[in-house]
């Protein structure tokens, strides 16, 4: 993949617009990639709950590859294979596969995401649904570009919010989640996807009000965090960012929380009200 425009610089760096622009090239390449692949992926556990497949490891290195060859030395910072931000330049925050777990079954819930920070500032986003083809692309003050082969119809009428959380994850479903989730179910209709990218994404589209979680990391967050401040909704990061283990900064959207809401009076109003419950969560 040749390099091109995102190398422009404006005034205050590399255009966004082109950022974007090659973040959707490069993620639309990888899903080409895992299509094309045959038979069963190698699955290893990172954890009691968290699978990882070489299909993961084969996405986030064709990423890493596509993405510093359309914008020569950016940093990249992905799930699988780490890596160190640029605090003076682009840094790429990629997740291969998010919902692996989905994936390995075959339940259509999982997606490539990759956001694009500049000097610490989130600045462009895709998202691409691997089993839909759908592919969701933007930045804070771009317009949003949804490639969708499903747009909402009513959502607008619906008598309650919808939300999109996975609170309480598995393994940590404390006292304080689980009381979490019963006031939240009190409160709105709740949907539980596994895909904090996917789930972004929606509420950006308008599919959902609002989402949120807990236990997120840089490459959960950072691409639909863009997409949801390009659609006009609100992303709040809740606690401290995560810190860089290099001492670099990080965009304060990647902290270990968040909350989301789509644009709206009636979805920002519930996002207040939804930002103080996740906020007692992380205290």
């Amino acid at each position: 993949m040749p390099s091109d425009s995102t190398a422009r610089r404006t005034a205050g760096g590399p255009d966004p617009a082109a950022l974007a622009a090659a973040a959707e090239r490069c993620v639309r390449d990888t899903a080409r990639l895992l299509a094309s692949a045959t038979g069963p992926p190698a699955v290893a556990a990172k954890g009691r709950f968290d699978p990882v497949t070489d299909a993961d490891t084969a996405a986030e290195e064709h990423l890493r590859r596509t993405l510093r060859t359309a914008v020569p030395a950016s940093a990249v910072v992905g799930e699988e294979g780490g890596g160190r931000a640029d605090p003076g330049g682009v840094t790429w925050y990629v997740d291969p596969i998010d919902g692996t777990g989905n994936y390995l079954r075959g339940i259509p819930l999982a997606c490539i995401s990759v956001g694009a920070a500049v000097r610490g500032r989130l600045v462009a986003g895709c998202v691409y649904d691997l089993s839909r083809d759908e592919c969701f692309s933007g930045g804070p003050g771009l317009p949003l570009r949804v490639d969708a082969a499903v747009r909402p119809i009513a959502a607008a009428g619906a008598p309650a919010p919808l939300v999109l959380t996975d609170i309480p994850l598995p393994g940590r479903a404390g006292e304080r989640e689980l009381r979490f989730l019963a006031d939240l179910l009190d409160l709105a209709e709740v949907r539980r996807i596994y895909s904090t990218a996917l789930a972004l994404a929606w509420v950006a589209a308008g599919r959902a009000d609002a989402a949120c979680n807990t236990g997120v990391h840089p490459w959960d967050v950072a691409g639909g965090a863009a997409l949801v401040r390009s659609a006009g909704g609100v992303y709040t990061p809740i606690g401290a960012p995560l810190p860089d283990p290099h001492g670099d900064p990080v965009p304060p959207e990647l902290a270990p929380a968040f909350t989301a809401t789509a644009p709206g009076a009636r979805a920002r109003a519930f996002g207040r009200v939804l930002t103080e419950r996740v906020a007692g969560l992380v205290e």
